[in-house]
């Protein structure tokens, strides 16, 4: 099962199951171990996560805010137990699509379906955002949010950084989890904010649409800057301080996005959004999700849902009419049809790229 290096006391109350029947694990599991199962009863996909446990300290906040919160896009817990005075478990549904970094990876994400997923996950941040619940949860990335394969709806999950925030406080200390995800606020002034949740969001967005995001914390070194790490010749330390304050350097400065990685067919308005939702300045970033929701929702209003299939560019609107970019000897080609089986070449263009992409838009 791929275990082997589990704690003998989660592997033996696993063998000592008769409820479910447990059949996969995962070492992706975030500050726990991760096992997967069918309940015989209910014939229906659990996941159970272990995690240290520690009565008295909050080791169990997870579990309990999952408990204490019911939204569709917040992942739901159905049972919580302590199996040892050293670990405790929960169980929760399998969400088919996995977690979204292994959805996105695996699976062509259209423009409608990153801008349904963002409003998904923004819909579930403000449930956790709102009184009572007074929740940040300080470390919302793709490997945090599962996604069903059918529907694609997102639930928020792994909360082993929410902090709560009282309504006295305009902030709280920042997070020290994955820092290409920590806000300005955050590397500046080490705070973090309802608005520091929203820019995690608009990085995800990012992605979503298919923007350049490297997991590979070198990758988001330039030309210059690799040369000279690879030159330091001291601790390993010293290259990771290196590399923290290379990245640190683009989060100040608002430079971490390459909007020029983006999809050709995504317009000025589409990176206007995302450049609210990330600004560096919070009286310039959205204030709240609804704000933000909005206007993603104009966005989709806007524009036809593009996506990109084996090298191939496709839009269409309301299944009414359908569009196909191909790349040919003299350039790109245009077709359209109405029932993505009859395609008929539109010539109404120069053969770029931009120009075809243009013809769609204002069609």
């Amino acid at each position: 099962m791929g275990d082997e290096n589990v704690d003998e006391i989660i592997k033996d109350f696993i063998l000592l199951q008769d409820d479910i029947v447990i059949d996969r694990y995962s070492n992706g599991g975030a500050n726990g171990e991760l096992y997967f199962g069918e309940r015989k009863l209910l014939s229906d996909r659990v996941a159970l996560k272990f995690y240290y446990y520690n009565k008295d300290v909050s080791t169990h906040n997870e579990p309990l805010i999952l408990k204490s919160i019911e939204h569709p896009n917040i992942l739901k817990i159905y049972d919580a137990k302590i199996i040892h005075q050293q670990y405790a478990y929960f169980l929760t549904p399998e969400i088919s699509g996995g977690d979204l970094k292994n959805f996105k990876d695996n699976n062509i994400v259209s423009f409608y379906d990153a801008i349904n997923i963002t409003q998904g996950i923004l819909n579930g941040l403000s449930e956790l955002h709102k009184n009572p619940n007074n929740l940040l949860h300080r470390d919302l990335k793709p490997k945090n949010i599962l996604i069903d394969q059918e529907t694609k709806t997102p639930y928020i999950a792994d909360f082993g950084s929410v902090k709560f925030i009282s309504n006295a406080e305009n902030s709280v200390v920042a997070s020290k989890s994955t820092q290409i995800y920590r806000p300005n606020e955050s590397v500046v002034q080490n705070v973090y904010n309802r608005q520091s949740d929203i820019y995690q969001v608009g990085i995800i967005f990012f992605q979503l649409l298919g923007g350049k995001f490297p997991e590979a914390p070198f990758e988001w070194l330039d030309d210059r800057q690799k040369s000279k790490f690879l030159k330091i010749s001291g601790s390993e330390f010293e290259k990771w301080q290196f590399i923290d304050s290379a990245i640190d350097n683009l989060i100040v400065k608002n430079k971490l996005l390459d909007y020029d990685s983006l999809p050709a067919y995504i317009n000025n308005k589409v990176k206007a959004v995302i450049k609210t939702a990330t600004n560096k300045d919070l009286n310039k970033r959205y204030f709240t999700c609804s704000e933000f929701i909005k206007d993603l929702f104009d966005l989709k209003k806007q524009n036809k849902d593009w996506r990109i299939d084996n090298q191939e560019i496709y839009a269409n609107k309301e299944n009414k009419k359908y569009y196909r970019i191909s790349e040919d000897k003299k350039g790109y080609c245009l077709q359209v049809s109405k029932n993505q089986v009859n395609w008929t070449k539109d010539n109404k263009h120069d053969g770029t790229l931009e120009s075809i992409i243009s013809r769609i838009h204002k069609d």
